[in-house]
């Protein structure tokens, strides 16, 4: 799958536009944040958008591998996980818990636990690049933060995304 423009490091696209990109990418039905008017409530949608923007700033793309990476990321260069409202979501029988009965219906429990063995070179470096960063970047996003380039931004956390090299996977597994 093409790289997308917010996964060079010196992208030079506002946070707001690689969220646009990002989400175009994604498909008109998983536009979860990109809608206020779309019925999810207020708590939930800037719970997802956090998720998404750290794709956006981490450089990383749509394959299950690289949502493992993220995760990585997520564990180390951000203010934390907010487990509670993950939980929430996760058993609400919401949108989430519907991702996560296909993610186990499609692949099963030792296949998505084979795609964490699979990445675990690439968690290493990305838990490597999460420690040089100068502070976590924030789960809920200040509002500001969507007019700054994401390189500037990148800049300010010393976040160092992975290259398409060292995120390379033969056969990504995709939803």
């Amino acid at each position: 799958m093409k790289r997308l423009r917010y996964q060079e490091q010196d992208c030079d696209l506002t946070l707001q536009e690689g969220l646009e990109e990002y989400l175009d990418r994604i498909g008109p039905d998983a536009k979860l944040t990109g809608d206020e008017n779309n019925g999810l409530d207020e708590e939930y949608r800037q719970f997802l958008l956090g998720h998404d923007c750290q794709h956006i700033i981490f450089g990383m793309a749509l394959s299950l591998e690289e949502e493992s990476v993220l995760d990585t990321f997520a564990l180390k260069g951000t203010t934390g996980i907010p487990w509670k409202k993950t939980f929430k979501y996760a058993f609400s029988g919401g949108e989430l818990t519907q991702l996560y009965k296909k993610l186990y219906k499609n692949y099963g429990v030792s296949r998505i636990l084979a795609i964490g063995f699979r990445t675990r070179k690439k968690k290493v470096i990305a838990w490597k690049r999460a420690k040089l960063m100068t502070k976590k970047w924030p789960w809920y996003i200040p509002q500001e933060y969507f007019s700054r380039t994401i390189k500037d931004l990148r800049d300010e956390y010393n976040i160092k995304i992975l290259s398409e090299e060292e995120l390379y996977f033969e056969d990504p597994t995709y939803m």
